[in-house]
């Protein structure tokens, strides 16, 4: 078999598709005020466990956004390494002249 230089393509495009329901499902929770912004969220690391417990018990499919539990503990560990790498600070808005929602900014 040979090396198809399409590949990390193809992947980052099916993760990202992937990790878009988790992204969906989470930005639900934030805007009706049940969860803290992604970026200073300190329960993470107990999230991960959570999922991968629920992983190994059989529970695959999460109830609220369908995806994978492995999937939604890929993305609380993709946070996780976000804020070590960055701080727990805000990445800035996603879309220019948008208005930032955390705590503090008006």
């Amino acid at each position: 078999m040979t090396y198809d230089s399409r590949e990390q393509e193809m992947i980052l495009t099916v993760f990202s598709e992937m990790l878009g329901a988790v992204t969906k499902d989470g930005g639900r929770k934030r805007a009706a005020g049940t969860k803290p912004p992604w970026w200073s969220d300190t329960s993470h690391e107990k999230a991960i466990f959570s999922h991968l417990s629920k992983w190994k018990r059989g529970d695959v499919k999460d109830p609220d956004s369908g995806a994978h539990a492995l999937t939604h503990l890929a993305w609380r560990a993709l946070a996780i390494a976000y804020q070590e790498t960055y701080g727990r600070v805000n990445p800035g808005p996603v879309n220019p002249g948008a208005v930032d929602p955390s705590p503090g900014n008006p």
